[in-house]
């Protein structure tokens, strides 16, 4: 479309400073929006499936747009960062790899959370209409002479489904309540990696001075061991003799 080629052509005119920051701002404001979209995972109520007007989509259905459209702006943005993985001021391939992995653990999670409000939806769906007819059967029905049994029966048994499907939903709830508070981990393991990663990036000789650290502990270690035997030799010689 024209909209994207310009965005493209306004990417390619930016340095690699700018597309970076774009990048970090724009990780961030997906995971807030996927914070968002999960809670709503966990509550699976009608209302984030109902429009508040005419003109405006429904709760759900806005955060699905505004979610794939950064996606979709982080991807093309990745492919800019891409053109300079060689040539002067260069973007190493060790950061040019972090920002493809945070994409693809963000289009993961966007994907499983929406299957799994798709599935809560089509849950609360099938309860409604259940209990839709369950009203209508007791609205219509005349119990009556032989008649009384069975509509009692045919209740029976409405009952039992319509509990069973609410201790199913319970269940499910708390599934979804269990994956809202391991989403939140996982976005705090995220930041810790990411930070961890960006002071390696800022600081390359970081990575040699640990080295050189282990490095001296186990030479450190083979002299301390070295002497050790030496004297437990000594004292051995020193006790025979």
């Amino acid at each position: 479309s024209v909209y994207r080629s310009a965005g493209w052509m306004e990417m390619e005119g930016r340095s690699l400073d700018e597309l970076r920051r774009s990048a970090r701002g724009l990780e961030n404001g997906i995971e807030a929006t996927l914070v968002a979209y999960s809670n709503l995972a966990s509550s699976a109520s009608s209302a984030a499936f109902t429009p508040s007007s005419s003109a405006e989509p429904a709760p759900v259905e806005r955060l699905e747009r505004e979610l794939s459209a950064q996606l979709e702006q982080l991807g093309e943005l990745n492919e800019s960062m891409s053109r300079y993985a060689s040539g002067p001021g260069a973007i190493s391939l060790h950061t040019l790899q972090r920002h493809r992995e945070i994409l693809h653990d963000y289009s993961a999670e966007f994907g499983k959370t929406r299957a799994s409000i798709k599935a809560a939806h089509e849950r609360a769906s099938l309860l409604d209409t259940v209990r839709l007819e369950i009203r209508d059967y007791r609205a219509t029905a005349t119990p009556a002479g032989g008649r009384a049994g069975e509509t009692t029966s045919l209740l029976r048994e409405r009952n039992a489904l319509h509990n069973a499907m609410r201790s199913a939903d319970e269940v499910l709830g708390r599934a979804h309540s269990t994956q809202s508070n391991l989403h939140d981990q996982r976005g705090m393991l995220t930041n810790i990696r990411r930070n961890v990663i960006g002071i390696a990036v800022r600081v390359p000789a970081l990575a040699s001075l640990i080295a050189n650290i282990g490095a001296r502990k186990r030479r450190d270690v083979l002299v301390l061991g070295g002497t050790t035997g030496v004297c437990v030799v000594l004292l051995i010689w020193a006790t025979i003799m």
